[in-house]
């Protein structure tokens, strides 16, 4: 246990371990084994909580200071080489060195004022505290972190498109899921969606064969592919792209030359820097993001602008007139309650109460509201947006159009996606026929012969139409479903949200000030002391929130005659994690 309080490391990256070198060892060794000798029975946290005081003791000497810093750095320094060689591993030697992130780490850890900073924060006594170690690490995390974000491009092209597990089908599974929604939000289309994944199991499979399993030289393992691996990916592709089971953006597309496969490759990479870098989001910001999505789909889907507003007013309208009429709809919830529901229980983050909560304090069962919701609600909604969607298009025209024209170029929208998912739907040989008739425009007599005279007809073609007419159906009512409860989760999201926001503008001029820094800047409570020292920022917060809570509480009042008291602390979570995450995109 006392050699981990004076040994000190270095860091080899060609060897993938920090050897031993020699630093201050003797010193540090002679007086870690004099203290061992007096304090037989400390354990590791005695020494690092007596150290820790040392350091921090201003009545101790400097020297003293000094020596009790560097036994804690020892304690730290081969974790922080093996956290430095992770970070290395991924990241080319021409673009940063592992003497780069030495020297991030240096900064915290031999300059004694930084490093007394976080010493300050920690505590081992604590029983919550997590290990000094655990601790330090995660500090130096975070630094190289920052300093890396304030160097574009640092990791690998290639690492970032092939460290995937090309042994486990899951891992390559969910990695191209990432690469498809990557590949759209970058503005890639169908078919190219599904060529470019396609290529790709097959190029991270050669690269990593070529350049990863067989590297002995000690170079960098994400080198730079060469024209043998795009060569071979291609060859694999177009031997590939016509075998059953093959998706049909791939089976009716052009060979793929070299060229064109590293064309490809090199885009994958653009999408999934651009797709990485934004910000992580919570599953209820998505899902006003998949609506957004499918506003923008519906959009190019029906080519007018004008479409899309009318259905957004008109589906406002519905909900209007839906909600002036809960009252008179006889269920087991309570009347008093009815035209609250949606607000309380159905606004993802800002909801106050989950549908589970919300029946327990009613004292009804669980089921009630869900029924409530879905029958009063939800179902009324649909049949509206149902009526209008039916004027904007005929559905078996659509797909005769599709097929008859569209089949090897789908539209980037979410009719033309609905139909290939419903053709992936269909059995291997219903997909074969469908592509050599309208992929591949060959006559039934060449159908025939590519299925070795299987003699399909003309009508065989016609019933495996109107199978896919009926999956298209089945597809485009599961997806109106799901759009009217994204809308109906963004319209009470942005209703709660707007109440917020309310409530924040009518706190006085130093209220709105101090969480202007606070959640719009990011900037800490005690640098806000420092800018307005006649006030206490915690105090100012504290109760501009809970201004904001009454007005919100009030909002419910007025509007449903519901006192809500029973939520006062739900209601204060609500509001400070709507302030972390949404005011900063807002108007004070």
């Amino acid at each position: 246990m006392k050699d981990k309080f004076y040994q000190f490391y270095d860091f080899s990256y060609n060897k993938g371990y920090p050897p031993f070198r020699g630093l201050v060892q003797p010193r540090l060794q002679n007086r870690i084994n004099k203290l061992v000798e007096l304090s037989q029975e400390w354990e590791e946290t005695d020494f690092i909580e007596y150290f820790r005081q040392i350091v921090l003791d201003d009545s101790q000497s400097e020297p003293e200071k000094r020596f009790a810093h560097w036994h804690l750095v020892a304690y730290i320094d081969q974790a922080r080489c093996y956290l430095i060689w992770r970070k290395c591993r991924h990241i080319p030697l021409y673009k940063v060195k592992a003497e780069d992130f030495y020297s991030f780490t240096n900064e915290i850890l031999f300059q004694a004022d930084k490093f007394q900073k976080y010493l300050k924060k920690y505590d081992s006594r604590h029983q919550s505290q997590a290990s000094f170690k655990t601790y330090m690490l995660g500090v130096l995390n975070n630094v190289i972190r920052e300093k890396l974000d304030d160097l574009e491009d640092l990791e690998s092209d290639w690492h970032i498109l092939c460290d995937v597990n090309t042994s486990s089908m899951r891992v390559m599974n969910n990695f191209a899921k990432k690469l498809k929604e990557a590949l759209g939000e970058y503005g890639v289309t169908e078919p190219r969606i599904s060529q470019y994944i396609f290529a790709w199991q097959y190029f991270v499979a050669i690269y990593k064969n070529n350049h990863i399993y067989q590297v002995h030289d000690g170079r960098s393992r994400w080198q730079e592919p060469n024209n043998s691996d795009f060569m071979e990916t291609s060859n694999y592709y177009n031997s590939q792209k016509n075998q059953p089971n093959q998706p049909l953006q791939v089976a009716s597309a052009l060979e793929a030359t070299p060229e064109i496969i590293q064309e490809w490759m090199e885009i994958c990479i653009k999408s999934l820097r651009q797709y990485r870098k934004k910000i992580e989001v919570s599953f209820e910001a998505k899902d006003y993001e998949n609506l957004q999505v499918i506003d923008n789909s519906l959009s190019s889907t029906f080519e007018s602008e004008e479409s899309l507003l009318g259905i957004e007013v008109i589906l406002q309208e519905e909900i209007k007139k839906i909600e002036k009429n809960l009252p008179s709809v006889h269920r087991k919830v309570p009347l008093e309650i009815r035209q609250a529901i949606m607000p309380l229980c159905y606004s993802s983050h800002l909801a106050i109460f989950s549908q589970q909560q919300l029946a327990d304090w009613l004292e009804i069962n669980q089921g009630t509201i869900a029924h409530y919701i879905a029958k009063y609600i939800q179902k009324p909604l649909l049949i509206k947006f149902k009526e209008l969607l039916k004027k904007q298009f005929n559905l078996s025209s659509y797909l005769n159009n599709f097929l008859q024209t569209r089949f090897t170029k789908p539209n980037n929208n979410i009719l033309d996606s609905l139909l290939i998912k419903s053709i992936q739907q269909l059995n291997d040989r219903h997909q074969i026929i469908l592509k050599l008739k309208y992929g591949e425009n060959k006559t039934i007599s060449e159908i025939n012969l590519e299925l070795n005279n299987d003699f399909i007809k003309e009508n065989k073609i016609q019933k495996i139409e109107l199978e896919l007419k009926t999956i298209f159906q089945k597809e485009i009512e599961k997806w109106q479903k799901n759009y009217i409860k994204l809308w109906l989760r963004t319209y009470y999201q942005n209703k709660l949200q707007e109440i917020l926001l309310k409530g924040v503008k009518q706190l006085n001029k130093i209220q709105k000030e101090i969480i202007q820094k606070k959640y719009c800047e990011k900037i800490g409570e005690p640098a806000i002391n420092s800018l307005y020292p006649e006030h206490q920022t915690s105090l100012i917060l504290e109760v501009a929130k809970k201004q904001v809570k009454e007005f919100f509480l009030q909002w419910f009042k007025n509007n449903f005659s519901l006192a809500l008291k029973v939520a006062d602390e739900q209601i204060i979570k609500i509001i400070e994690a709507w302030l972390s995450r949404e005011l900063i995109y807002l108007e004070i």
